[in-house]
């Protein structure tokens, strides 16, 4: 369930409609309620009052549907400046990073006020009747507000501008990508679902003969429901091997759980098991830490191609991968092995590790990076950090394997030509 929450959330985020329909919830609440404050007084009280709107019902009506019209302008040419930017960075640094943007707040902000301030202008010229100002109702308090919602809509419309050129500078889009990698980490898969069960743990369930389940569609797998996961194994007293991670590419009928030591599941349990992986077109960043490097990794290697040619945006990029790889091999390692709340082994998992991080990042930037000696000295920057902070002969392997391929890469680029 916490799963499924968190992937609601991560939606809800990175979509341009939520925020202004909340506010244009608000806005209409904030209407009804004022204009509501305005038939309750007396029109004398309002009048004074030296901050409240003093003008007949023509100029109220006026005023509004000018600021009515004016909003709706507005938000058409927020709309296209946003939609510039999407553009921008879309071609500059790859449509991964659109995430970023879709999920910017003072855009979403921006557009919820512009829709929520026509919507309350609407609400109140309606209120406004008569046309003299002595037969007349014009309420006074609710016009002062649609005011200071236009002048304050100016101001984020100024403020807009500014954060949309600073927004597609590849210096501030490679700092959001490093910023979110390096919340994320805390956050590793799956370090936040049951408790880690020791090397040690009972492995005779291996004896017996497990039930393969099999995908039901073909997707990314965005994300696992483990406490899920781990009731339904408590419930059979079983372990479940899970095969692939998050982010991992499935095809329907791939191998994608394995149960030890239980007879053939029904298919409440089947469903319920495959219920937890969360199967989606795209990949995400809720559990899946090579997303987030990944990404940087994109950056970096648009930045080298013949078109752009900016190693130093390239380089940028690989100090953050650095920054991140040292955050991420700093931290202790996530058990694969996860126990029940009794302490029972029940989960076995397929956690990201340094070693697949160095091997998505270092090897796949190297291939395209050989040629230029500024880039590759950036990437054996992070190797070095990686083998300041290595844990175990295996990622100490895999460090040298890419050193190797490196002077490999770099060796084979400046040789001559025939």
């Amino acid at each position: 369930m916490r799963a499924r929450l968190n992937r609601l959330i991560e939606v809800l985020q990175t979509n341009f409609w939520f925020v202004p329909l909340i506010m244009l919830s608000l806005s209409g609440a904030l209407a009804i309620a004022l204009l509501a404050v305005d038939q309750r007084y007396d029109p004398g009280v309002s009048s004074n009052l030296g901050w409240a709107y003093s003008g007949g019902p023509e100029g109220a009506r006026s005023l509004l549907s000018t600021i009515a019209g004016s909003m709706i302008t507005a938000a058409s040419v927020t709309f296209s400046l946003a939609s510039v930017a999407l553009s921008i960075a879309s071609q500059q640094y790859g449509s991964r990073v659109l995430r970023n943007f879709m999920r910017d707040k003072i855009t979403q902000i921006l557009l919820g006020t512009f829709v929520s301030t026509f919507l309350y202008s609407v609400l109140v010229v309606r209120a406004i009747r008569g046309t003299s100002e002595a037969a007349g109702f014009v309420p006074a308090i609710s016009i002062t507000v649609g005011i200071v919602l236009s002048v304050f809509s100016l101001v984020l419309l100024v403020y807009f501008i500014h954060h949309v050129s600073a927004s597609i500078q590849a210096s501030h889009i490679v700092n959001v990508i490093a910023e979110d990698l390096e919340q994320a980490i805390p956050r590793l898969y799956p370090s936040q679902s049951g408790t880690p069960a020791p090397d040690s743990a009972d492995d005779r369930f291996r004896q017996s003969s497990g039930t393969t389940l099999r995908s039901q569609k073909t997707g990314y797998l965005q994300s696992l429901d483990l406490d899920q996961l781990l009731d339904i194994a408590s419930d059979l007293d079983t372990v479940i091997e899970l095969l692939p991670a998050p982010g991992d590419h499935l095809v329907q009928d791939d191998p994608i759980a394995r149960l030890w030591g239980a007879s053939n599941p029904d298919e409440e349990t089947t469903a319920r098991i495959t219920n937890a992986f969360l199967i989606g077109g795209e990949r995400t960043p809720l559990q899946d830490i090579r997303y987030q490097f990944q990404q940087l990794t994109d950056v970096v290697i648009r930045a080298l191609s013949p078109g752009i040619n900016d190693p130093f945006t390239a380089v940028n990029g690989i100090d953050k991968i650095a920054g991140g790889v040292a955050v991420l091999s700093k931290r202790p390692r996530v058990s694969e092995r996860r126990s029940d709340k009794d302490g029972t082994l029940r989960l076995l998992v397929s956690p990201p590790d340094l070693s697949c991080v160095l091997r998505e990042t270092v090897s796949h930037i190297a291939v395209y990076a050989s040629a230029d000696h500024f880039v590759m000295a950036s990437l054996r920057r992070v190797l070095d950090v990686a083998e300041r902070n290595h844990q175990g002969a295996k990622e100490q392997q895999v460090i040298l394997e890419l050193r190797e391929q490196l002077d490999r890469l770099q060796h084979r680029a400046s040789a001559p030509h025939v």
